[in-house]
């Protein structure tokens, strides 16, 4: 899985901000309705992690969107600095100029936290991964940390034909 932060977007995440204006939208309402106001110049606290697939044809990418007010807290493994959250999960295929997005549930999404300077996130200690089988046309994605699979996060998600 690949992460973006949506927090203030540019070329290069302007394609998932899109697939998730609306939530982004309410996430920034709700941080100013309870008064805070210092993301004027940007969105409130907003990350997101993507796998694509891409073919000649057809693109798809699996997005799952990290925000405090439309995720819940599953797991907190603080050896590994890793938090996993469940989040809003959606599907955007791309077609030419056509988008289908759709509403995929919740997902697992991997927070590794603030460890000492020059330390780096350990991917032996917590990753995400997903893969496709092109035969079933199913993404798969899991969590591993401290190498125990995450209970509930390893999924198989069957595209639209």
């Amino acid at each position: 899985m690949s992460y973006a932060d949506l927090q203030r977007p540019s070329s290069t995440t302007n394609t998932y901000a899109d697939i998730w204006k609306d939530a982004i939208d309410r996430n920034n309402r709700a941080y100013a309705d309870r008064g805070d106001h210092r993301f004027v110049d940007g969105n409130a606290p907003v990350t997101e992690a993507h796998f694509v697939i891409w073919s000649a044809r057809k693109s798809v990418v699996l997005s799952v969107l990290d925000t405090v007010t439309g995720c819940t807290l599953k797991v907190v493994r603080s050896a590994a600095h890793a938090t996993i959250r469940s989040c809003p999960m959606r599907l955007a295929i791309y077609e030419g100029a056509l988008v289908r997005t759709m509403e995929g549930g919740f997902g697992c999404y991997l927070e590794l936290g603030r460890m000492a300077a020059g330390d780096v996130a350990d991917p032996d200690r917590a990753a995400a991964y997903a893969s496709y089988d092109l035969t079933t046309r199913t993404i798969h994605t899991g969590f591993v940390v401290d190498h125990e699979a995450i209970e509930g996060c390893s999924q198989n998600i069957p595209l639209p034909r």
